[in-house]
Protein backbone atom coordinates (compact mmCIF):
# COMPACT_ATOMS: atom_id res chain seq x y z
CA UNK A 1 0.00 0.00 0.00
CA UNK A 2 0.99 3.13 -1.24
CA UNK A 3 1.22 4.37 2.79
CA UNK A 4 4.17 2.60 3.33
CA UNK A 5 6.16 3.90 0.85
CA UNK A 6 7.98 6.63 3.57
CA UNK A 7 10.80 7.09 1.15
CA UNK A 8 9.10 7.70 -2.22
CA UNK A 9 6.40 9.84 -0.19
CA UNK A 10 3.40 8.56 -2.47
CA UNK A 11 -0.42 9.90 -2.13
CA UNK A 12 -3.17 7.99 -3.01
CA UNK A 13 -5.16 10.45 -5.04
CA UNK A 14 -8.68 8.98 -6.18
CA UNK A 15 -10.57 9.67 -9.34
CA UNK A 16 -13.33 11.86 -8.15
CA UNK A 17 -17.06 10.21 -7.97
CA UNK A 18 -19.86 9.54 -6.20
CA UNK A 19 -20.61 6.25 -4.23
CA UNK A 20 -23.13 5.24 -6.75
CA UNK A 21 -21.20 5.68 -9.78
CA UNK A 22 -18.50 3.55 -8.06
CA UNK A 23 -20.87 1.01 -7.68
CA UNK A 24 -22.78 1.13 -11.12
CA UNK A 25 -18.91 1.35 -12.42
CA UNK A 26 -17.93 -1.71 -10.51
CA UNK A 27 -20.47 -3.41 -11.45
CA UNK A 28 -19.89 -3.17 -15.01
CA UNK A 29 -16.04 -4.09 -14.66
CA UNK A 30 -16.78 -7.39 -12.60
CA UNK A 31 -18.99 -8.47 -15.30
CA UNK A 32 -16.82 -7.63 -17.88
CA UNK A 33 -13.38 -9.36 -16.28
CA UNK A 34 -11.11 -11.34 -18.44
CA UNK A 35 -11.05 -15.02 -16.72
CA UNK A 36 -7.57 -15.26 -18.63
CA UNK A 37 -6.17 -12.93 -16.10
CA UNK A 38 -7.32 -15.28 -13.32
CA UNK A 39 -6.17 -18.45 -14.90
CA UNK A 40 -2.47 -17.25 -14.83
CA UNK A 41 -2.62 -17.15 -11.32
CA UNK A 42 -4.11 -20.51 -10.09
CA UNK A 43 -3.26 -19.34 -6.50
CA UNK A 44 -5.69 -17.21 -6.13
CA UNK A 45 -8.62 -19.01 -7.01
CA UNK A 46 -6.63 -22.06 -4.74
CA UNK A 47 -9.22 -23.39 -2.04
CA UNK A 48 -8.86 -21.53 1.02
CA UNK A 49 -6.35 -23.54 4.31
CA UNK A 50 -8.47 -21.42 6.74
CA UNK A 51 -6.38 -23.53 9.54
CA UNK A 52 -3.61 -21.34 8.72
CA UNK A 53 -5.65 -18.36 9.78
CA UNK A 54 -5.28 -17.55 13.65
CA UNK A 55 -8.54 -19.04 15.32
CA UNK A 56 -10.01 -15.62 16.06
CA UNK A 57 -9.47 -13.98 12.84
CA UNK A 58 -11.20 -17.76 10.94
CA UNK A 59 -14.21 -16.70 10.35
CA UNK A 60 -14.08 -12.98 9.22
CA UNK A 61 -11.40 -14.02 6.50
CA UNK A 62 -13.85 -17.16 5.50
CA UNK A 63 -16.45 -14.30 5.01
CA UNK A 64 -14.58 -12.52 1.79
CA UNK A 65 -14.23 -13.32 -1.51
CA UNK A 66 -17.97 -11.63 -2.49
CA UNK A 67 -16.92 -8.41 -4.15
CA UNK A 68 -14.57 -9.27 -7.11
CA UNK A 69 -12.83 -12.15 -8.50
CA UNK A 70 -9.36 -11.36 -8.25
CA UNK A 71 -9.72 -11.13 -4.21
CA UNK A 72 -10.48 -14.57 -2.66
CA UNK A 73 -9.69 -15.57 1.37
CA UNK A 74 -6.17 -16.62 0.34
CA UNK A 75 -5.38 -13.39 -1.36
CA UNK A 76 -6.69 -11.53 1.65
CA UNK A 77 -4.60 -13.44 4.30
CA UNK A 78 -1.45 -13.43 2.32
CA UNK A 79 -1.86 -9.57 2.69
CA UNK A 80 -2.66 -9.01 6.39
CA UNK A 81 0.35 -11.55 6.93
CA UNK A 82 2.38 -9.37 5.33
CA UNK A 83 1.19 -6.05 6.22
CA UNK A 84 0.65 -6.53 10.13
CA UNK A 85 1.75 -10.36 10.90
CA UNK A 86 -2.03 -10.61 12.22
CA UNK A 87 -1.48 -7.92 14.70
CA UNK A 88 -4.69 -5.78 14.98
CA UNK A 89 -3.22 -2.98 16.82
CA UNK A 90 -0.11 -2.10 15.38
CA UNK A 91 0.88 1.21 14.42
CA UNK A 92 3.53 1.42 11.62
CA UNK A 93 6.48 4.28 11.79
CA UNK A 94 4.37 5.66 9.24
CA UNK A 95 0.90 6.01 10.71
CA UNK A 96 -0.88 2.70 9.61
CA UNK A 97 -2.88 1.20 11.55
CA UNK A 98 -4.57 -1.94 12.44
CA UNK A 99 -4.42 -5.69 10.12
CA UNK A 100 -4.58 -3.95 7.05
CA UNK A 101 -2.32 -1.15 7.37
CA UNK A 102 -4.79 1.64 6.21
CA UNK A 103 -3.44 5.40 6.60
CA UNK A 104 -6.13 7.06 8.86
CA UNK A 105 -7.14 9.21 5.80
CA UNK A 106 -7.41 6.15 3.81
CA UNK A 107 -9.56 4.61 6.57
CA UNK A 108 -12.08 7.52 6.53
CA UNK A 109 -13.00 6.17 3.30
CA UNK A 110 -12.73 2.22 3.43
CA UNK A 111 -13.36 1.85 7.01
CA UNK A 112 -17.27 2.39 7.33
CA UNK A 113 -16.95 4.68 10.40
CA UNK A 114 -15.60 1.55 12.22
CA UNK A 115 -12.55 1.51 14.81
CA UNK A 116 -9.27 1.16 12.96
CA UNK A 117 -7.90 -1.86 14.86
CA UNK A 118 -11.74 -3.74 14.55
CA UNK A 119 -10.09 -7.19 12.73
CA UNK A 120 -13.39 -7.58 11.14
CA UNK A 121 -14.04 -4.06 9.45
CA UNK A 122 -10.04 -4.21 8.80
CA UNK A 123 -10.38 -7.58 6.76
CA UNK A 124 -13.89 -6.22 4.74
CA UNK A 125 -12.51 -2.80 4.29
CA UNK A 126 -9.29 -4.54 2.50
CA UNK A 127 -11.32 -6.40 0.22
CA UNK A 128 -13.52 -3.21 -0.88
CA UNK A 129 -10.22 -1.52 -1.51
CA UNK A 130 -8.45 -4.20 -3.70
CA UNK A 131 -11.36 -5.18 -5.59
CA UNK A 132 -11.48 -0.93 -5.97
CA UNK A 133 -8.18 -0.94 -7.09
CA UNK A 134 -9.12 -4.31 -9.61
CA UNK A 135 -11.35 -1.78 -10.91
CA UNK A 136 -9.01 0.72 -11.37
CA UNK A 137 -6.46 -1.68 -13.29
CA UNK A 138 -9.22 -2.50 -15.37
CA UNK A 139 -9.98 1.20 -16.34
CA UNK A 140 -6.41 1.51 -16.95
CA UNK A 141 -6.06 -1.64 -19.66
CA UNK A 142 -8.99 -0.11 -21.17
CA UNK A 143 -7.77 2.91 -21.87
CA UNK A 144 -10.03 4.47 -19.35
CA UNK A 145 -8.72 5.97 -16.44
CA UNK A 146 -8.46 9.24 -17.12
CA UNK A 147 -5.01 10.92 -15.94
CA UNK A 148 -2.00 9.19 -13.74
CA UNK A 149 -1.58 11.47 -10.74
CA UNK A 150 1.19 10.70 -8.43
CA UNK A 151 3.13 12.97 -5.07
CA UNK A 152 6.65 11.21 -5.16
CA UNK A 153 9.24 13.26 -2.72
CA UNK A 154 6.67 15.88 -2.69
CA UNK A 155 6.56 16.52 -6.32
CA UNK A 156 3.18 16.36 -7.94
CA UNK A 157 3.99 14.50 -11.11
CA UNK A 158 1.23 13.48 -13.84
CA UNK A 159 0.78 12.16 -17.29
CA UNK A 160 -2.20 11.07 -19.47
CA UNK A 161 -3.95 7.96 -19.31
CA UNK A 162 -2.77 5.14 -20.66
CA UNK A 163 -4.70 3.97 -24.04
CA UNK A 164 -5.47 0.66 -24.65
CA UNK A 165 -3.19 -2.05 -24.79
CA UNK A 166 -0.38 0.18 -23.16
CA UNK A 167 -0.34 -1.56 -19.64
CA UNK A 168 1.98 -3.98 -19.13
CA UNK A 169 1.08 -6.92 -16.22
CA UNK A 170 -1.77 -8.60 -15.47
CA UNK A 171 -5.01 -7.18 -13.35
CA UNK A 172 -4.49 -9.45 -10.61
CA UNK A 173 -0.35 -8.03 -9.90
CA UNK A 174 -1.12 -4.70 -11.43
CA UNK A 175 -3.83 -4.84 -8.16
CA UNK A 176 -1.12 -5.77 -5.90
CA UNK A 177 1.30 -3.18 -6.95
CA UNK A 178 -1.47 -0.61 -6.64
CA UNK A 179 -2.36 -2.06 -2.86
CA UNK A 180 1.58 -0.97 -2.41
CA UNK A 181 2.57 1.88 -4.36
CA UNK A 182 -1.13 3.14 -4.98
CA UNK A 183 -3.15 3.44 -8.50
CA UNK A 184 -1.54 6.95 -9.97
CA UNK A 185 2.25 4.88 -9.66
CA UNK A 186 1.22 2.28 -11.70
CA UNK A 187 -1.19 4.18 -14.21
CA UNK A 188 1.95 6.77 -14.56
CA UNK A 189 5.00 3.89 -15.18
CA UNK A 190 1.88 1.73 -17.30
CA UNK A 191 2.58 -1.07 -15.10
CA UNK A 192 4.64 -2.22 -11.96
CA UNK A 193 6.77 0.82 -10.60
CA UNK A 194 10.35 0.34 -10.59
CA UNK A 195 10.85 0.75 -6.84
CA UNK A 196 11.95 -2.12 -4.79
CA UNK A 197 9.93 -2.20 -2.19
CA UNK A 198 6.87 -2.92 -5.09
CA UNK A 199 8.90 -5.15 -6.86
CA UNK A 200 9.37 -7.29 -4.43
CA UNK A 201 5.84 -7.15 -2.97
CA UNK A 202 4.04 -8.53 -6.12
CA UNK A 203 5.41 -11.83 -6.14
CA UNK A 204 6.30 -11.81 -1.90
CA UNK A 205 2.36 -11.89 -1.76
CA UNK A 206 2.40 -14.92 -4.24
CA UNK A 207 4.50 -16.47 -2.21
CA UNK A 208 2.61 -16.28 1.13
CA UNK A 209 -0.40 -17.25 -0.83
CA UNK A 210 0.54 -20.48 -0.87
CA UNK A 211 0.78 -21.08 2.92
CA UNK A 212 -3.58 -19.96 2.99
CA UNK A 213 -3.81 -21.97 -0.11
CA UNK A 214 -5.81 -25.92 0.95
CA UNK A 215 -3.09 -28.18 -0.73
CA UNK A 216 -4.28 -29.23 -4.41
CA UNK A 217 -5.04 -32.88 -4.73
CA UNK A 218 -3.07 -34.54 -7.58
CA UNK A 219 -4.96 -38.03 -8.17
CA UNK A 220 -6.48 -39.85 -11.10
CA UNK A 221 -10.16 -38.64 -9.85
CA UNK A 222 -9.28 -35.60 -11.47
CA UNK A 223 -8.82 -37.96 -15.21
CA UNK A 224 -11.86 -39.70 -15.28
CA UNK A 225 -12.64 -42.38 -17.27
CA UNK A 226 -13.90 -41.13 -20.62
CA UNK A 227 -15.51 -44.58 -21.50
CA UNK A 228 -17.98 -43.79 -18.32
CA UNK A 229 -20.83 -40.82 -18.27
CA UNK A 230 -19.59 -39.69 -14.73
CA UNK A 231 -15.69 -39.63 -16.09
CA UNK A 232 -16.19 -37.36 -18.68
CA UNK A 233 -18.20 -34.66 -16.54
CA UNK A 234 -14.87 -34.97 -14.33
CA UNK A 235 -12.60 -33.89 -17.40
CA UNK A 236 -15.38 -31.73 -18.74
CA UNK A 237 -15.40 -30.35 -15.31
CA UNK A 238 -11.71 -29.73 -14.95
CA UNK A 239 -11.39 -28.29 -18.35
CA UNK A 240 -13.63 -25.60 -17.09
CA UNK A 241 -11.79 -24.17 -13.90
CA UNK A 242 -10.93 -20.73 -14.42
CA UNK A 243 -12.82 -20.34 -17.52
CA UNK A 244 -16.27 -19.06 -16.18
CA UNK A 245 -17.54 -16.44 -13.97
CA UNK A 246 -20.78 -17.14 -11.82
CA UNK A 247 -23.80 -15.69 -13.05
CA UNK A 248 -26.89 -15.78 -11.25
CA UNK A 249 -29.47 -17.92 -14.04
CA UNK A 250 -26.80 -18.59 -16.22
CA UNK A 251 -25.86 -21.81 -18.07
CA UNK A 252 -27.26 -23.31 -21.28
CA UNK A 253 -27.02 -27.23 -22.36
CA UNK A 254 -24.36 -25.95 -24.59
CA UNK A 255 -22.47 -23.51 -22.81
CA UNK A 256 -22.15 -20.34 -20.46
CA UNK A 257 -25.02 -17.80 -21.16
CA UNK A 258 -26.41 -14.34 -19.66
CA UNK A 259 -27.82 -14.98 -16.33
CA UNK A 260 -30.05 -12.41 -14.54
CA UNK A 261 -30.83 -10.20 -11.70
CA UNK A 262 -27.70 -10.55 -10.10
CA UNK A 263 -26.04 -12.24 -13.35
CA UNK A 264 -26.95 -9.90 -15.23
CA UNK A 265 -24.57 -8.86 -18.11
CA UNK A 266 -21.99 -11.74 -16.88
CA UNK A 267 -22.14 -14.73 -19.07
CA UNK A 268 -21.25 -17.70 -17.30
CA UNK A 269 -22.58 -20.53 -15.05
CA UNK A 270 -24.69 -20.95 -11.65
CA UNK A 271 -23.93 -24.35 -10.02
CA UNK A 272 -27.33 -26.19 -11.46
CA UNK A 273 -26.74 -24.73 -14.96
CA UNK A 274 -22.92 -25.94 -14.66
CA UNK A 275 -24.18 -29.80 -13.85
CA UNK A 276 -26.81 -29.60 -16.40
CA UNK A 277 -24.16 -28.20 -18.99
CA UNK A 278 -21.73 -31.05 -18.28
CA UNK A 279 -24.39 -34.08 -18.37
CA UNK A 280 -25.52 -32.94 -21.09
CA UNK A 281 -21.91 -32.33 -22.78
CA UNK A 282 -21.10 -35.93 -21.39
CA UNK A 283 -23.40 -37.73 -22.68
CA UNK A 284 -23.57 -36.40 -26.22
CA UNK A 285 -26.50 -34.29 -26.28
CA UNK A 286 -28.60 -37.13 -24.78
CA UNK A 287 -29.24 -36.72 -21.07
CA UNK A 288 -31.26 -33.00 -20.22
CA UNK A 289 -31.01 -32.07 -16.43
CA UNK A 290 -34.03 -30.41 -15.13
CA UNK A 291 -32.71 -26.71 -14.83
CA UNK A 292 -32.77 -26.27 -10.29
CA UNK A 293 -30.46 -27.58 -8.38
CA UNK A 294 -33.93 -28.58 -6.54
CA UNK A 295 -35.33 -30.33 -9.56
CA UNK A 296 -32.06 -32.03 -10.09
CA UNK A 297 -31.85 -33.59 -6.73
CA UNK A 298 -34.79 -35.35 -7.39
CA UNK A 299 -33.58 -37.09 -10.78
CA UNK A 300 -31.59 -40.39 -10.91
CA UNK A 301 -30.19 -42.54 -8.36
CA UNK A 302 -29.75 -41.45 -4.60
CA UNK A 303 -26.51 -42.51 -3.03
CA UNK A 304 -26.42 -41.02 0.20
CA UNK A 305 -28.05 -38.68 2.40
CA UNK A 306 -26.54 -37.56 5.23
CA UNK A 307 -25.69 -34.39 7.82
CA UNK A 308 -22.26 -33.43 8.79
CA UNK A 309 -18.64 -34.49 7.75
CA UNK A 310 -18.94 -37.56 5.62
CA UNK A 311 -17.86 -40.98 7.51
CA UNK A 312 -15.26 -42.85 5.87
CA UNK A 313 -18.28 -45.67 5.06
CA UNK A 314 -19.83 -43.21 3.39
CA UNK A 315 -16.99 -41.55 1.21
CA UNK A 316 -16.71 -45.05 0.03
CA UNK A 317 -19.83 -45.15 -1.31
CA UNK A 318 -19.54 -41.43 -3.41
CA UNK A 319 -17.53 -42.07 -7.23
CA UNK A 320 -16.06 -39.17 -9.17
CA UNK A 321 -18.66 -37.96 -11.66
CA UNK A 322 -21.55 -37.90 -8.64
CA UNK A 323 -23.41 -34.77 -7.53
CA UNK A 324 -23.87 -33.69 -4.63
CA UNK A 325 -26.61 -31.42 -3.25
CA UNK A 326 -27.24 -29.37 -0.09
CA UNK A 327 -30.93 -28.72 1.45
CA UNK A 328 -31.44 -26.01 4.14
CA UNK A 329 -31.72 -28.16 7.69
CA UNK A 330 -35.91 -28.65 7.36
CA UNK A 331 -36.48 -27.98 4.22
CA UNK A 332 -37.24 -30.74 1.62
CA UNK A 333 -35.35 -32.26 -0.54
CA UNK A 334 -35.48 -31.03 -4.22
CA UNK A 335 -37.60 -28.30 -3.52
CA UNK A 336 -35.96 -24.96 -3.44
CA UNK A 337 -34.84 -25.51 -0.41
CA UNK A 338 -32.07 -26.94 -1.79
CA UNK A 339 -29.71 -24.67 -2.70
CA UNK A 340 -26.41 -25.59 -3.75
CA UNK A 341 -24.87 -28.48 -6.04
CA UNK A 342 -21.28 -28.98 -6.85
CA UNK A 343 -19.82 -32.13 -8.85
CA UNK A 344 -17.38 -34.59 -6.57
CA UNK A 345 -14.43 -35.43 -8.26
CA UNK A 346 -12.80 -38.10 -5.55
CA UNK A 347 -10.89 -37.30 -2.25
CA UNK A 348 -12.82 -35.16 -0.55
CA UNK A 349 -13.06 -32.46 -3.56
CA UNK A 350 -15.76 -30.90 -6.04
CA UNK A 351 -15.59 -28.62 -8.87
CA UNK A 352 -18.52 -26.41 -8.94
CA UNK A 353 -19.62 -22.55 -9.45
CA UNK A 354 -20.10 -21.14 -5.86
CA UNK A 355 -21.17 -17.82 -5.70
CA UNK A 356 -21.36 -14.33 -7.55
CA UNK A 357 -17.64 -12.64 -7.78
CA UNK A 358 -16.24 -16.54 -8.27
CA UNK A 359 -15.44 -18.74 -11.27
CA UNK A 360 -15.66 -22.18 -11.71
CA UNK A 361 -13.33 -23.68 -9.37
CA UNK A 362 -12.14 -26.51 -7.22
CA UNK A 363 -13.69 -26.90 -3.37
CA UNK A 364 -13.36 -29.30 -0.81
CA UNK A 365 -17.05 -30.99 0.17
CA UNK A 366 -15.81 -29.52 3.48
CA UNK A 367 -16.15 -26.05 2.71
CA UNK A 368 -19.67 -26.36 2.03
CA UNK A 369 -19.87 -28.16 5.69
CA UNK A 370 -18.77 -24.53 7.46
CA UNK A 371 -21.41 -22.89 5.27
CA UNK A 372 -23.93 -24.96 6.68
CA UNK A 373 -23.34 -27.43 9.76
CA UNK A 374 -26.84 -28.60 9.57
CA UNK A 375 -27.63 -28.82 6.10
CA UNK A 376 -28.68 -32.21 4.86
CA UNK A 377 -26.57 -33.28 1.56
CA UNK A 378 -27.47 -36.09 -0.52
CA UNK A 379 -25.34 -37.38 -3.30
CA UNK A 380 -26.87 -38.11 -6.54
CA UNK A 381 -25.84 -40.34 -9.24
CA UNK A 382 -26.99 -40.16 -13.00
CA UNK A 383 -26.74 -42.59 -15.84
CA UNK A 384 -27.57 -41.44 -19.55
CA UNK A 385 -31.40 -42.87 -19.26
CA UNK A 386 -31.75 -40.59 -15.62
CA UNK A 387 -35.70 -40.20 -14.81
CA UNK A 388 -37.18 -38.74 -11.81
CA UNK A 389 -37.33 -40.57 -8.23
CA UNK A 390 -40.43 -42.34 -7.41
Amino acid sequence: MQKKKKKLGLLLILPSGGFLVFVIVMTALIAATNPLNLLRNPLANAAFNANAVPPQFRSFVAETGNVCPEVTPTVVAAQIDQESGWRPSIVSPAGAVGLSQFMPGTWATWGGGAAQTDPRANIMAQERYDCHLAGEVRKMQAGKYGTCTMVMHGKVYTKPGPKAGEMRGEVFDLMLASYNAGPGAVCYYRGIPPWDETEGYVPGIKNIMSKYSAPQIVSAVYSGDNKTLGGRAVNLAKASIGKYPYSWGGGSFTGPSEGFAQGAGIVGFDCSGFVRYLFHQASGGALKLPRTAGEQAGVGQRILSSVGPPSKAEEAKMQPGDVIFFTTSGGRIGTGATHHTALYVGNGMTINALKTGTIIREDPFSRFLVRGAQDVWTVQRYAVATTAQA
